[in-house]
């Protein structure tokens, strides 16, 4: 009997979205590529770039 409760249970879960049109594991939508090249952008300006500025300190 228990293992007859188990294979329905088992059977619900593995045609959840087929049932009932929603799955149990979240997804992550995926990203377009606006949205990865945006964050190739942030990380790098996120790491900075050095300036070097040639200029002597006396001025006069």
């Amino acid at each position: 009997m228990e293992l007859a409760i188990i294979l329905v249970f088992v059977f619900i879960i593995w045609t959840n979205e087929a049932l009932f049109g929603k799955s149990l594991v979240k997804e992550k939508p995926k990203k377009t590529a606006d949205e990865k090249f945006a964050e190739a952008i942030k990380d790098y300006l996120k790491e900075g770039f050095k300036v070097r500025v040639d200029c002597p300190k006396d001025n006069k």
